[in-house]
């Protein structure tokens, strides 16, 4: 058996300002929408294609009490790591400092992270 990555999915309390975030964060756009009984979730991916990032958006929201930075963690990557951070900077996203990562003595990659308005942590990898 052959198997593709689909989508991951995030939990967010306003649909419609979280698909305006990733589409000016990252260029995402929308390929489909649902609504069912007490939830909104929309597909998004890169232009190019790609694996899909779903956002639901359940009411009432599970997570109402605790909004704690960093519970998801989704990651992209870069052939720029320099210019991604700086576009980010400019849109006034508030980017972390670009952090290298070495394994085995070795750097693996570089990365930065920063995050959407509820607080999931996005992270952009250097493409090495």
């Amino acid at each position: 058996m052959t198997l593709r990555f689909a989508h991951a999915m995030i939990q967010v309390r306003n649909l419609n300002e979280s698909i305006s975030f990733y589409r000016r964060a990252l260029n995402l756009v929308v390929v489909e929408r649902h609504e069912y009984d007490g939830a909104s979730l929309a597909y998004l991916r890169a232009p190019e294609g790609g694996a899909e990032l779903e956002l639901l958006s359940e009411q009432p929201w599970a997570y109402a009490q605790h909004p704690e930075k960093g519970r998801s963690h989704i990651a992209f990557t870069t052939v720029s790591l320099e210019a991604e951070h700086a576009r980010l900077t400019a849109l006034g996203l508030s980017p972390g400092p670009i952090t290298p990562h070495h394994a085995n003595g070795k750097l693996q990659t570089r990365f930065f992270y920063f995050y959407d308005p509820e607080g999931n942590e996005i992270e952009i990898l250097e493409a090495i």
